[in-house]
């Protein structure tokens, strides 16, 4: 055999071995996609129904995703472009569901999910994606504490003016040692949550507080 045989043959190994190496890692990627995406699907799911008032707690999550409507203005939630809420209901209890965006969290954006009820008061808070530091900010997360459940059943008009702040800043809301940032762009979304519903119309009737 010359050496450019051994040469040849060699080069032809070398491509085969790439060949195998690439169609496994397509493969694999192919065969995990769906797994991955069934996850996410389901931690969807999971956090649109925990943000549900009480008494639609039982709502199929199927009937939650078929009644979806734009968002009107969604610059208003921090979100870019075209925006989809959830409208949610039985014979005599409504809520609408939608995404909130802050990039006001010391690593960058905080995304959240928001429950409101008919008397437009918060029926659940959720992150759904942060980049906090761990041990610190990411005490935002349900899994960690339950700080972000104390916004349930809150509206506009349960805080005074300069209520809606952490009490650093003379609010309500507590924060967390060494980790002042984060939750303070979380109430600050929370809040302009409430007043997104109070001055947007919305594709269902909110009643008015107090009515």
């Amino acid at each position: 055999m010359t050496l450019f045989q051994a040469m040849q043959r060699g080069a032809l190994a070398l491509g085969a071995f790439a060949l195998v190496t690439a169609g496994s890692v397509a493969l694999t990627r192919a065969l995990t996609a769906e797994r991955i995406a069934h996850h996410q699907l389901a931690y969807q799911h999971r956090q649109l129904q925990e943000v549900l008032p009480q008494t639609l707690a039982n709502i199929p999550v199927t009937q939650v995703l078929e009644n979806t409507f734009t968002l009107a203005n969604p610059e208003a939630l921090g979100l870019q472009g075209e925006s989809q809420g959830w409208w949610v209901n039985d014979q005599d209890n409504s809520a609408i569901i939608f995404p909130v965006v802050t990039r006001q969290g010391y690593n960058g954006e905080i995304r959240l999910l928001i429950g409101i009820d008919q008397q437009q008061r918060i029926s659940g808070v959720r992150v759904t994606q942060h980049q906090e530091t761990p041990g610190l900010g990411d005490d935002i997360e349900r899994r960690r504490s339950d700080w972000i459940t104390q916004f349930n059943g809150m509206g506009l008009e349960s805080l005074p003016q300069g209520g809606w702040a952490v009490s650093k800043d003379g609010g309500h809301f507590d924060a967390f040692t060494g980790a002042t940032i984060t939750p303070r762009a979380v109430v600050n979304a929370v809040h302009s949550a409430l007043q997104y519903v109070a001055d947007t119309p919305l594709p269902m009737t909110l009643e008015e507080p107090g009515t």
